[in-house]
């Protein structure tokens, strides 16, 4: 078996009551100009592969093994694409040794799908979550101007004991280029044959008779709402549980890499996270407590990825009067770094630390509540939590001047952020008063850090014309000052702009919340 790079599965899936009777009409009622030629048939055994907390589904993708004789082939096929029974989707082939695990298979070999599936599983084990035999028969497709595809009957047998039955489908698989040239045979087989549009793959079958459930964990955490009668405990658990939750389900997208936001999600995941430990403490336990300093290791392990897909589009965006090869020169730069800082983050992903974390953040999120801790009334609590982080915005922000350092207005975005978190956390509390001054907060906050951001710009692209002018050349070095001197001065015009946004923590929303908390 060759190694076959990845490609698009374009093909029509159907459902049949009876594989003889459409074989029949294929090879009698097939309508001109379309011809059909059989070829063997074959028996397919088909494993599909996830982790335990099904970080390869979540992704997007299933991962199968197929064995025929002593060879095995690996196959990584995304799960989604395509519209009704149509299917577009990648697929990522390769031969594998056949006995024995896939973690070792994997481990030996260097294929594009073996790359995709270690990125995707990390440290944690592989193991077979169903299992399905197909009986295919394969037809060959053409029309007047040659091959077009392929049809296969398939009947699949899924489950074991009384789980066990048989999946009839239909399947035609064509070149994307080929979709116009097949689609009225597609149309004719279809009404002639009496076949109905797949609405779910066989893989969903396999797992339902397997009594398997792809989520990231079948297991539920725990109550994950309250109301005004709420303890702080069951307050501070459901916010946990819920950001928890957050968390866990952008690993997949974070590890897979081919969306920005899988990252800067679950960044912002775990730094609300750690608000809320910070805000509850005193309703949780020790171990949980110590959480929150993992939490700072981990979304710094994150930041220099994330602050790169920030000013890789800040690039995009400003460059257009840039000299285009200057512009060239400073992004390849930037991908270099971003790739190194991927490795980090991934390295970060893979390590025993981060799986400890979650474990340690896992086991007390499902215990819940321990003894009396936080048995008091949320009402009672939350305004006492929510003037503390608030003074300490303040105590911020009103050291700001005309020449104050940026390293305190990025303290103060921290301090803002971690408010704008509480206020949140209680807002189901107090309803609208709340968001309203939570509203503001995040207006502050995106100045904040639009502030920031700026100064990162200014930073990097003056270092890039320091210490990067020979791959640069005379244009680059000049686009990079140019750069760093127009974010310098955006960030100059931001800070105008803080003393009017920060007054506003003073004015009516304040009020308004105040009074919320003083009535309840």
């Amino acid at each position: 078996m060759t190694e076959r790079a990845a490609f698009m599965e374009t093909e029509w899936q159907f459902v049949a009551d009876d594989l003889a009777a459409v074989r029949e009409w294929l090879e009698n009622e097939a309508p001109d100009p379309f011809s059909v030629c059989a070829e063997p048939e074959r028996t397919q055994d088909d494993e599909y592969w996830d982790t335990g907390g099904w970080l390869v589904w979540r992704a997007g993708f299933a991962c199968r093994v197929r064995r025929q004789g002593e060879s095995a082939e690996l196959t990584l096929k995304e799960l989604s694409g395509g519209e009704a029974n149509l299917r577009r989707r990648r697929e990522l082939n390769e031969p594998i040794a056949g006995p024995g695990g896939l973690d070792g298979a994997i481990a030996r070999s260097g294929g594009d799908a073996s790359r995709l599936l270690r990125r995707l599983a990390g440290p944690h084990t592989l193991r077979p979550v169903a299992s399905l035999t197909t009986h295919r028969t394969t037809l060959s497709l053409a029309d007047a101007d040659g091959p077009l595809g392929t049809i296969a009957l398939d009947r699949t047998t899924v489950g074991q004991g009384w789980r066990a039955h048989d999946l009839l489908r239909v399947e035609v698989e064509v070149g994307e280029g080929d979709l116009d040239r097949a689609a009225p045979f597609v149309t004719a087989l279809r009404d002639g044959a009496g076949l109905r549009p797949a609405l779910s793959g066989k893989l969903a079958a396999a797992l339902a008779a397997a009594g398997a459930s792809p989520g990231w964990e079948p297991r539920p955490l725990g109550p994950m709402t309250f109301d005004r009668e709420s303890t702080l405990g069951e307050v501070a658990y459901a916010i946990l549980r819920r950001e928890y939750l957050h968390f866990v389900q952008h690993e997949p997208v974070a590890r897979l890499g081919e969306d920005v936001e899988g990252v800067h999600q679950m960044r912002v995941s775990a730094r609300r996270l750690r608000a809320a430990i910070e805000t509850f403490r005193e309703a949780l336990p020790a171990g949980l407590v110590a959480q929150a300093g993992e939490l700072r290791w981990f979304t710094h392990a994150l930041g220099d990825m994330r602050d790169l897909d920030v000013q890789r589009e800040r690039l995009a965006r400003l460059a257009s009067p840039v000299d285009p090869k200057a512009v060239a020169a400073l992004d390849a730069i930037l991908r270099e770094h971003y790739e190194a800082a991927r490795e980090a983050m991934l390295a970060a992903l893979d390590s025993k630390r981060y799986v400890a974390m979650v474990d340690s953040l896992d086991e007390p999120l499902r215990a819940g509540v321990v003894g009396d801790k936080g048995d008091g009334l949320a009402l009672e609590s939350a305004p006492g939590l929510i003037r503390a982080w608030r003074r300490r915005v303040r105590r911020a922000g009103d050291a700001i001047e005309a020449n104050t350092p940026h390293e305190a207005y990025h303290q103060l975005r921290l301090k803002t952020k971690a408010l704008r978190y509480a206020i949140e956390f209680f807002a189901p509390l107090y309803g609208e008063p709340a968001e309203a001054y939570g509203r503001q907060m995040a207006r502050l906050q995106r100045l904040l850090g639009d502030h920031q951001d700026a100064i990162v710009a200014a930073d990097l692209y003056q270092r890039l014309a320091s210490d990067e002018g020979e791959r640069l050349g005379r244009s680059g070095v000049r686009a990079a000052r140019e750069l760093a001197a127009n974010a310098a001065a955006e960030a100059e015009g931001y800070r105008w702009k803080f003393p009017k946004r920060y007054a506003r923590l003073r004015g009516r929303a304040w009020k308004g919340l105040r009074a919320a908390m003083l009535n309840s």
